[in-house]
């Protein structure tokens, strides 16, 4: 997973942290969370989904994405408390290894991210995602 994966700014987590709550229902390690862009797409796509089957492919995928972003959110909170124990302890040493391990959760993190574009573009049609680019449009231009 992680050679495939692409180079990421570890900075670029901090400000995941930084948001308000509408917008932070977005972000996610660094980046987008694929669930919530999800449930904007979903309500926008029922009426021109082809079949049944295809509303329930994009369900489906949805909580494949939930799962992959729930182990990396607990993977990156259990960092942060071992981090916070050895900041407290004084070990100088668990710094690169901490950094190591989240640029490590910032690229598994990226790799969902993109997994999630490729994969849903095979779910829906050209004239779909046009509909899905506006309604995320609109949602992010409400929000801010």
């Amino acid at each position: 997973m992680e050679t495939s994966a692409p180079n990421v700014n570890v900075l670029n987590f901090s400000s995941s942290f930084c948001c308000g709550t509408d917008e932070c229902d977005f972000r996610w390690i660094g980046g987008f969370r694929p669930s919530k862009i999800l449930q904007v797409m979903l309500p926008q796509l029922e009426d021109s989904c082809n079949s049944q089957e295809q509303v329930c492919d994009i369900i489906k995928f949805g909580k494949s994405c939930e799962e992959a972003e729930y182990a990396l959110s607990q993977g990156m909170e259990k960092l942060h408390q071992l981090h916070a124990k050895a900041t407290a302890a004084g070990d100088k040493g668990s710094q690169l290894i901490f950094v190591s391990q989240m640029v490590s959760f910032l690229k598994q993190a990226n790799y969902v991210r993109q997994e999630f574009l490729h994969q849903f573009s095979r779910f829906v049609t050209v004239s779909q995602q046009a509909q899905i680019l506006l309604a995320l449009g609109i949602k992010l231009s409400q929000d801010i």
